[in-house]
């Protein structure tokens, strides 16, 4: 049988008609893809973490309802906010080893939170008092190899180096927050993860160091405060020569009654300029300062090195010279002088 040879124009019709299928079906998958079921991993504060990194590292059956609130930081925009929450499952309620809670196949699901801010803080002095009063949370463990910051298991922060100041403020790195496994540790990790991303972002510093683990809280020692009424007259807190710190608790460590620190780390002693004045807080001081019924603050010359010594007082207050910063801050000021081999700040 003889074939006939297929019309030219029909050829082109079909193979037309075949590449605009091929391109819908592209499209409908493309669209599929980015707002149905993304191929690329999502990152999240400002691409510090992905989705099985970071805070959500360790969640057993993986990390739910990811929700995420950013403002990133960048060249000419010092200053950026994200916020994270997810559900994750509760090991503790895994009561048969499979992620099951309750034993019945329903797993018992835990919201999480974490929150990082990146800033130089207020500039009015009254403002800034109370921003660094929220920083150091008290019983805080100081960052190791000097880093110029602290932690707790819920919280960090972490002064940048000098090349990041806006307007001659330090600017600041910030972590609060709940999620699986917190340690001081693990929360000094992703502290330093999230900085390291900012200073990017803005071109100011170079990426920190790896971080070693913090040291764990220890028992601390004030001579003279122990008063009636105090549970851990001792209190707990961190010691080394240039960052120390002191919380005494009434009852536990959320009713605290007083909180003590002091540092002579260069980059946090930066963010008390300008706030303790150029008058001594009474006769017979050698430091700049106050001390007033409810908290104190000064900054002397320790040994060559601007030292700053803070005290607040808290929910748990006795009212007992314990926690009375006119007696209680003064006895904090003489035993931390004299372990760091500092002059005496005051005459007997």
């Amino acid at each position: 049988m003889l074939r006939t040879a297929e019309h030219p124009g029909r050829r082109a019709r079909l193979l037309t008609g075949a590449l605009a299928i091929a391109a819908l079906l592209a499209a409908l998958m493309a669209l599929w893809q980015t707002q149905f079921r993304p191929l690329a991993r999502q990152d999240y504060c400002w691409g510090t973490w992905s989705e099985e990194s970071g805070p959500f590292r360790g969640e057993a059956g993986g990390a739910r309802h990811r929700v995420s609130q950013e403002s990133a930081p960048g060249p000419g925009r010092p200053h950026g906010q994200c916020t994270l929450s997810w559900r994750g499952n509760d090991p503790g309620n895994d009561h048969d080893g499979n992620g099951n809670g309750n034993g019945n196949g329903n797993k018992h699901w835990v919201e999480h939170r974490l929150e990082v801010s990146y800033g130089t803080g207020p500039e009015a002095p009254d403002e800034r008092r109370a921003w660094l009063t929220g920083l150091f949370a008290g019983g805080d463990s100081p960052l190791p190899d000097a880093l110029p910051g602290f932690v707790t298991a819920s919280s960090g922060t972490l002064v940048l180096p000098k090349s990041c100041d806006v307007r001659g403020r330090p600017s600041v790195v910030t972590l609060t927050g709940s999620f699986p496994d917190a340690s001081p540790a693990r929360t000094g990790r992703l502290l330093l993860d999230v900085a390291n991303r900012a200073a990017k972002m803005t071109g100011c510093a170079r990426q920190a160091r790896p971080l070693a683990s913090p040291r764990a809280p220890g028992a601390c020692a004030i001579p003279g405060i122990a008063g009636p009424g105090m549970g851990r007259p001792a209190g707990t807190g961190s010691s080394e020569p240039d960052f120390e710190t002191c919380a005494l608790a009434a009852t536990d460590a959320f009713r605290w009654a007083a909180r003590f620190a002091m540092t002579a780390r260069p980059r946090i002693v930066a963010l008390f300029d300008g706030l303790t004045g150029d008058s001594p807080p009474a006769p017979g001081w050698r430091a700049h300062g106050r001390i007033e019924a409810t908290g104190a603050l000064i900054r002397a010359d320790c040994a060559g090195r601007p030292t700053v010594f803070t005290m607040r007082t808290g929910p748990g207050r006795t009212g007992t010279r314990a926690d009375d910063p006119r007696h209680a801050f003064p006895a904090f000021v003489d035993a931390v002088a004299g372990r760091i081999g500092c002059a005496p700040l005051r005459s007997a």
